[in-house]
């Protein structure tokens, strides 16, 4: 079974921004479809060049809109969110995965660096999908 058997399953369209996109908009763009887990960041060539998960978007919210506590290992990401603007500015590098892989294999690379989804790009690495976990467990389980 490939990737472009099971990724348009639960989000049919994932939310892409640009990189100068304001932190505001790419907030935005993730609520659009409660079911998105990332934002997907690309260029003005709208080659992908990074990905900002929800928990990036939850760090994000503590640190300028919330309490200051944070806890140790966070403390760069503090200082560099606190003074993020745009997309960029929070992006992480991307991983990703192409229409023809198989699934059990981007199911241990989701599973060794803990994704819960990964963007989909075709061989430009333009971004057209994006696999969510639950994807993969419904293909698998036959559910």
């Amino acid at each position: 079974m490939k990737v472009k058997d099971v990724h348009k399953y639960i989000t049919i369209e994932p939310p892409v921004v640009k990189e100068d996109t304001p932190i505001k908009e790419v907030i935005k763009a993730l609520l659009k479809d409660p079911r998105s887990r990332s934002v997907y960041v690309v260029n003005e060539k709208e080659v992908l060049t990074g990905i900002i998960p929800t928990s990036t978007v939850i760090k994000a919210t503590h640190i300028l809109k919330g309490k200051k506590t944070l806890r140790k290992e966070d403390a760069f990401d503090a200082l560099k969110i606190s003074m993020a603007k745009v997309a960029k500015d929070i992006m992480h590098p991307p991983v990703y995965v192409f229409e023809d892989e198989d699934i059990k294999d981007v199911l241990e690379e989701m599973v060794v660096g803990e994704y819960q989804e990964l963007p989909v790009v075709n061989r430009q690495k333009k971004v057209i999908g994006d696999l969510n976990c639950l994807e993969i467990i419904r293909a698998l389980w036959e559910i």
